[in-house]
């Protein structure tokens, strides 16, 4: 699963590295070094027919879908299974038709051990841009409106199976204009999806990253790892 991930990008880079425009994104959300569930955080979004470039928003991490009494519901919605989201009445909707690239430097993932659990800190080899794949919503009931994301994520693959069995699914530069594609078929999501992800590398961080209150660049710093 992914439930905390780190976003301190500059918006700039951001906007380059996935060739988008700036539209409904509120800027006056700091970069975060521990963005959880029920948060709002950047995605890049799919054209309009007025707007044919990618466009980036903020968005709640917690999918709402359009059917959905209450906004609520997304609390539970921050990850969505790559195997089962095509299907599942929450997803198959923002699966076939509203695909998103959630931009970030990375993500945490938590090791249990006798003696408790430790965090790592997993990002790119290279610490470039990442792009999670992932799946959008618009719910609203009379003026409120709520645009909000699911990551997908999918079995762990190689040596971050070690820490935990599942990871989100992460695109590889090549990849993610397939994951865009609007002409894209089922069978073309699944292959993105089955696709090797960019060469990553896990570090031990220290036990703050679990308060959610916690938030800095110290979160992503490496720690001895007592189980080494």
């Amino acid at each position: 699963m992914c439930g905390r991930y780190v976003n301190s990008l500059d918006i700039d880079e951001v906007l380059e590295a996935f060739q988008a425009i700036k539209e409904s994104y509120d800027a006056r959300i700091p970069p975060s070094y521990n963005i959880a569930p029920t948060q709002l955080a950047p995605v890049v979004v799919g054209p309009l027919d007025t707007a044919p470039e990618r466009r980036l928003v903020t968005a709640r991490w917690g999918l709402v879908p359009s059917w959905a009494k209450d906004p609520s519901i997304g609390n539970r919605l921050f990850n969505a299974r790559s195997e089962t989201a095509a299907e599942k009445p929450s997803f198959r909707s923002a699966f076939a038709k509203r695909r998103c690239l959630v931009p970030a430097n990375g993500y945490y993932e938590w090791q249990k051990r006798e003696t408790g659990k430790q965090p790592y800190f997993i990002h790119p080899a290279d610490d470039g841009v990442l792009a999670f794949a992932g799946l959008w919503e618009t719910w609203g009931q009379g003026e409120e409106r709520v645009a909000s994301f699911s990551i997908l994520t999918t079995a762990a693959r190689g040596d971050l199976a070690r820490i935990h069995d599942r990871q989100p699914v992460m695109l590889r530069p090549d990849e993610r204009d397939a994951w865009m594609d609007a002409d894209a078929t089922r069978e073309d999501l699944l292959a993105v999806i089955a696709s090797p992800e960019p060469a990553m590398v896990a570090r031990p961080v220290g036990a703050a990253v679990g308060n959610v209150r916690n938030n800095g660049p110290e979160l992503i710093e490496e720690v001895a790892d007592p189980g080494a």
